[in-house]
């Protein structure tokens, strides 16, 4: 038979996409069997689902959210949350540097003076730039939570840091040149707005030559740190390092440590960074970190994913596009199975990853999908919304 060879992998090709459709519906079947309801209703939820998640987060000291940003519903989720459980701290995906100033501005400015605060800075505060996300974070502040970054510094907020570091500095000098990157980090990014194929004012040799001069200069200790992990953000930009950044978030995480070791914390970061294992990223990341502090303490802590099916999600730029959620993406794909059990377009559905997990660990279901296995191993919760809705600037 001539083309035997070719058959054959015909045939095992076909057996092997009936066996993934096999395990697909299986895990659908069991998704179908655990997941309970949430109702949304005005400024909150109700049904056993949101039961489910608010006994859960009752029950531990570390509630890790890992999202899909630049939405209204994630921020809508953690208010509703932060209505019903009060944390000591609120640990989030920005610079310990921006988050500490946003804080200090929400708590001594009057509502005018906050006002024309965020329309000088408010495209450098990260995901906190988007109206749904101050909110939150504008809340948190005034319930008297405290608020840690544990983020590298974004690549445009060298101008919100500076321009705090001129007010403090003892240094004429130094004043000039914090003085000088901050009107610079305004135009470049002005004009990357305008052509986005223009570098951001971080990227530059002569913003490396201001940190460089600065950093010769007779400064305070405050000044020299923040000076150092400019370039360390500078450096992890230029050279794309994730692990870099990663060995940051966790060290930055760890220095506040005797802060929020025996306190009621809630985490809320991008999906990537809160599995309790290995991240989509093939990284250990600061969800893993918790989990094993967590343990330590005899104790575990909570890792909720959040995702929607479709809709849209907004843009990290102002007057950039909002772009429209794609279920069969790259990086939604994983979820299928389970997506393919939300049929109510008013309610968000919340998935108990435990039973699937054990059955996962037993042999009892198999996935070839590696995020997918990650995914079940490393949430205990995952919601998934039927249809969310992009934040605005």
């Amino acid at each position: 038979m001539k083309n035997k060879p070719t058959f054959l992998l015909h045939i095992v090709i076909g057996l092997q996409c009936f066996c993934s459709l096999a395990q697909d519906s299986l895990l659908t079947q069991m998704a179908q069997n655990h997941h309970t309801l949430l109702s949304v209703e005005k400024d909150s939820f109700t049904g056993s689902g949101w039961e489910t998640i608010i006994n859960a987060a009752q029950k531990s000291d570390f509630v890790l959210i890992g999202e899909d940003h630049f939405t209204n519903e994630v921020p809508f989720f953690c208010n509703a949350l932060t209505s019903k459980i009060k944390f000591d701290n609120f640990i989030c995906e920005i610079d310990p540097y921006s988050a500490n100033i946003i804080q200090s501005k929400i708590k001594t400015l009057t509502e005018e003076q906050l006002q024309n605060y965020i329309h000088d800075f408010g495209n450098t505060f990260s995901f906190y730039a988007l109206a749904s996300e101050f909110d939150l974070l504008s809340k948190i502040v005034k319930s008297g939570t405290n608020v840690f970054g544990t983020d590298q510094i974004l690549m445009i907020a060298d101008r919100l840091i500076c321009s705090e570091l001129k007010l403090i500095t003892e240094n004429k000098a130094a004043k000039i040149i914090y003085q000088r990157i901050e009107d610079q980090s305004k135009d470049y990014f002005s004009a990357f707005l305008n052509d986005p194929s223009k570098p951001m004012y971080m990227l530059t040799e002569e913003y490396a030559k201001n940190l460089e001069e600065v950093s010769n200069l007779k400064v305070s200790t405050y000044e020299k740190e923040v000076i150092e992990k400019l370039k360390l953000t500078t450096k992890i930009y230029k050279e794309q390092n994730h692990h870099l950044r990663i060995q940051l978030m966790k060290n930055q995480l760890m220095e506040q440590y005797e802060v929020w070791k025996d306190k009621k914390n809630l985490f809320k970061f991008g999906a990537n960074h809160v599995s309790k294992g290995e991240s989509f990223l093939k990284i250990y990341d600061l969800g893993n970190l918790v989990d094993n502090i967590a343990d330590s303490q005899y104790t575990s802590s909570l890792h909720l994913l959040i995702v929607g099916k479709s809709g849209s999600q907004g843009s990290p730029f102002k007057d950039f596009p909002e772009s429209p959620i794609d279920s069969n993406s790259s990086n939604l794909k994983a979820l299928k199975p389970f997506f393919d059990i939300v049929v109510n377009e008013k309610a968000w559905y919340c998935l108990e990853m435990l039973p699937i997990r054990e059955k996962l660990e037993n042999g009892e279901i198999t996935t070839n999908d590696v995020q997918l296995s990650r995914i079940i191993k490393g949430f205990d919760y995952v919601l998934l919304i039927p249809k969310v809705t992009a934040g605005k600037f």
